[in-house]
């Protein structure tokens, strides 16, 4: 916890907010400039110097005794007043627009969004094919969607970034990060691979560079370094399209889709209530 004492609380917060400031924007230089000299020929992955806001920001909170970015707000309003904490936040807040605005300008650039991969003008699909193929994560065999369709249950798609509900895991990586995946979380899921993204597009779920690295998005990642949890760590090759978007779609005994959630980053999900609702809605 911070000191009680005012000075020691405007020198820490007001020094921890220059540095959140400094190193937030030497990142999104950095990634400005790596845009800039690849103008034509842009390598995504050379901003993703921009990830390493994820350990400035678990450092900012660690200095000031906080866990979560609103908790962090809450300290810095109390001390508002101050010139030399409203000069720092409002600096933060600026560079967050400029970090949000620059990565909103590469998604145009490179036509990226999260609706691209159903392509121009096309409908969120309303129920998907048994014949849907996939690939079983933990065994490599082929597979079709059909066959964990009609058990008796609804079908909750859980599309990677209880109660008559079976949960079915879909990624569009490799068997072998799949197994990797499994073995990292310990999850019991059924998990399946859609490598031609054939699920993605029905639900028009395209990639973004934008929502994925947000500012406010990996302030909340770096919530998790802030309490000591670590990241899997996966190797290089395994990292695929990490832009790509998810979501979670409840499907009946049909196929047809009774509950729609694309993502709007990648730590948003229904809420368990939403779910429940969907699965059974004469209940609630």
């Amino acid at each position: 916890m911070m000191a009680e004492d005012a000075s020691v609380c405007e020198e820490t917060l007001t020094d921890s907010l220059s540095l959140l400031v400094n190193l937030s924007k030497v990142l999104l230089q950095n990634a400005k400039q790596e845009a800039q000299e690849s103008l034509e020929s842009f390598v995504p992955h050379k901003i993703t110097t921009l990830f390493g806001l994820i350990t400035a920001g678990a450092q900012f909170y660690k200095r000031l005794g906080v866990k979560k970015r609103r908790e962090a707000e809450a300290v810095w309003q109390k001390s508002y007043h101050l010139a030399a904490v409203r000069e720092q936040v409002e600096e933060l807040l600026q560079v967050e627009d400029e970090w949000d605005s620059f990565l909103d300008g590469v998604d145009k650039g490179l036509q990226t969004t999260d609706r691209q991969l159903a392509g121009p003008g096309a409908q969120i699909a309303d129920s998907l094919s048994p014949e849907t193929p996939l690939t079983d994560g933990r065994s490599g065999k082929s597979v079709t969607l059909g066959q964990y369709l009609d058990r008796g249950k609804k079908l909750l798609l859980a599309l990677l970034k209880a109660r008559s509900v079976q949960v079915l895991v879909v990624s569009f990586g490799s068997v072998e990060g799949a197994r990797l995946w499994l073995e990292q979380t310990g999850s019991r899921f059924d998990i399946m691979l859609d490598p031609q993204r054939k699920i993605y597009r029905s639900f028009g779920l395209g990639s973004s560079y934008a929502k994925v690295m947000k500012f406010d998005c990996l302030l909340q990642y770096s919530e998790y370094g802030a309490v000591g949890r670590d990241f899997p760590d996966v190797p290089p090759h395994l990292l695929e399209d990490i832009y790509q978007m998810g979501g979670n779609f409840l499907l009946d005994e049909a196929g047809k889709v009774v509950l729609c959630h694309p993502c709007k980053n990648p730590l948003d999900r229904p809420t368990a209530k939403d779910i429940l609702q969907a699965v059974n809605p004469t209940k609630l």
